[in-house]
């Protein structure tokens, strides 16, 4: 499996400020504006890096793990790798964590090389990862998020010759620079989860276009994570199971005991949900439900 940056939709721009001022003071100004500034936006127009697989986990007699990144647009692209540390809210939003919060992460364990690589189009290039656990490492889940980051063209980054125009005018150059993350997990010890669903609601759409959700809680008790598939089949009275909602990869990392989920319905059309039964699965990727039932939970549709 792949993550593109199509699907990241998180980034910083560099700002680089042009007005009438001394040279110096424009520079500081616009690292200032750099290290200061992150938004929201979609990032399908400039997805052109991948990367697979989109976790990694340390299990066990594990010591090295690779990760595959490719460059599957049509330019050559300069991408920077990193660690950056995050936790999962209620919501099931990743968010940067304090710089002072104490949490067990996975970050200080690992090595890794190249930390910056060049990529043509088409070009692909391993990021070998190397586990080295501390002496008394105490049992637990570890996890940080690998950033892989698409740098600006050299000409475009270079501050001084940007903002060396001396028009009168004040300006604002913004440089995208994106990126996408991806969990490295850390397992040490025995470690288990227990999973629960709860707090159903179907929320009907108001248009003929918009399609139902269902909204769900997912608990979590336990120093494991859980990580799964999500299906929502559908019984009427009398009838057949049919698979009316799907959602793959869907993590509840330990930083919370739980977090929310919405799942979209697929209806076929005039079908009623009254009178029958939902039955929610969330499964171990791969696996059916005999060998790799995470939780599961019926209700009856009135």
């Amino acid at each position: 499996m792949y993550k593109s940056l199509n699907n990241y939709k998180n980034k910083n721009k560099m700002i680089i400020i042009n007005s009438k001022v001394g040279s110096l003071a424009k520079i500081i100004i616009a690292v200032f504006a750099l290290a200061s500034l992150t938004i929201s936006f979609n990032a399908s127009a400039l997805g052109q890096l991948m990367v697979s697989p989109t976790r990694v986990v340390f299990e066990g007699n594990d010591r090295t793990k690779q990760v595959s990144v490719i460059n599957n647009g049509s330019e050559t692209g300069r991408f920077r790798i990193s660690f950056v540390r995050r936790n999962m809210n209620a919501d099931g939003n990743i968010k940067e964590a304090d710089k002072d919060e104490i949490g067990m992460y996975s970050d200080e364990m690992i090595r890794f090389s190249p930390r910056q690589v060049t990529l043509e189009p088409g070009q692909s290039q391993t990021v070998r990862l190397l586990l080295r656990k501390k002496s008394g490492t105490v049992d637990g889940e570890y996890r940080s998020h690998m950033m892989f980051q698409s740098l600006p063209d050299a000409a475009t980054s270079d501050v001084s010759k940007l903002t060396s125009n001396n028009s009168d005018k004040f300006t604002v150059t913004l440089i995208p620079v994106v990126g996408i993350t991806i969990p490295v997990i850390v397992r040490q010890g025995k470690l288990d989860s227990d999973v629960t669903l709860s707090d159903f609601e179907i929320k009907q759409g108001n248009t003929v276009k918009a399609q139902s959700v269902l909204s769900l809680k997912i608990n979590r008790v336990g120093n494991r994570s859980a990580y799964g598939d999500f299906r929502v089949y559908f019984t009427p009275k009398n009838g057949t199971p049919i698979t009316i909602g799907r959602i793959n990869g869907v993590a509840v990392y330990t930083s919370t005991n739980s977090r929310t989920l919405d799942i979209k319905l697929q209806l076929p059309e005039k079908l009623n949900l009254a009178n029958g039964e939902l039955r929610v699965t969330y499964l171990v990727p791969g696996r059916d439900e005999k060998s790799g039932l995470i939780a599961e939970s019926r209700l009856a549709t009135p």
